[in-house]
């Protein structure tokens, strides 16, 4: 077993192909913005709930070390803007893959924007950091979306679709993508790469259910799971919800099954 196909299993440490990821890197890009302002609480918030894998900055990598086993994976993020400047959709590396080793983590995750004039150097950093992930056998989540001056607006499924095939040929582990509308191209993006495809959770929803509709919706298409930051760190009961999720991932439960559950906490 190579030492990538280890370090996969661990991430996917239920054995199902199933994958919760909690994705707390919002601080660099929107700074401490609701429901992420106490880092450290939502971070051991997630591991009681229990998530499969936390998406951090390095520095945020820190906040585990206070927090008994069994821990769940750490992807360190490694790319990088902020809404203060006039290019937050330009991702820029400000890690490296030898680094993430170095702070522990169990592989790493990049950011990439396509359809703006940046599109080209943040395809040439996936492409390094594909060739480093190779090198050093480390997992590598691609985040993609469909962002920029020359992107079509509305977003179509089928640039959601283009997106997921350019993350799946440069080398990513596992693809985080938004959700597209389109049932029977969901299950074309699921079945259509070697590697695990997971739905991207967005900006907040205001009727939770909703979310876990769309959660049900992208498992039974073929996704392999969701990555959910906002929608959970900003409502009311997010341990609540994020149990919900997590009891939906695996399919152990529908989203209506799961918000029985814990509708009484959350309503």
């Amino acid at each position: 077993m190579s030492g990538k196909a280890l370090r996969l299993k661990r991430l996917f440490s239920k054995g199902d192909g199933r994958l919760v990821v909690f994705p707390l890197d919002h601080g660099v890009t929107f700074g401490p913005i609701p429901g992420l302002r106490q880092l450290a609480g939502v971070i051991g918030m997630g591991v009681r709930a229990g998530v499969d894998a936390f998406v951090l900055h390095k520095g945020a990598m820190a906040f585990l070390e206070t927090i008994p086993p069994p821990l769940p994976a750490v992807l360190m993020h490694l790319s990088a803007s902020t809404g203060i400047g006039a290019s937050i959709r330009r991702k820029v590396l400000v890690g490296s893959v030898e680094e993430a080793l170095c702070r522990g983590a169990d592989g790493v995750s990049v950011h990439i924007n396509l359809g703006g004039e940046h599109e080209p150097e943040m395809l040439r950093d996936l492409g390094s950091v594909g060739a480093a992930c190779q090198r050093w056998q480390v997992p590598l989540l691609v985040m993609i979306y469909i962002r920029g001056i020359h992107a079509p607006s509305p977003v179509p499924d089928t640039a959601v679709a283009h997106g997921a095939r350019v993350a799946a040929e440069l080398g990513a582990d596992v693809i985080k993508i938004p959700l597209p509308d389109d049932v029977e191209l969901l299950a074309e993006i699921a079945n259509s790469f070697p590697v695990p495809v997971i739905m991207a959770g967005g900006s907040k929803e205001p009727d939770p259910r909703l979310f876990l509709g769309r959660v049900e919706q992208a498992l039974d298409a073929g996704f392999s799971g969701v990555a959910v930051g906002r929608n959970v760190f900003q409502n009311e009961k997010p341990q609540c919800l994020l149990r919900c999720i997590c009891s939906m991932v695996p399919p152990r439960m529908n989203a209506q099954g799961a918000w029985d559950v814990w509708a009484g906490e959350l309503s």
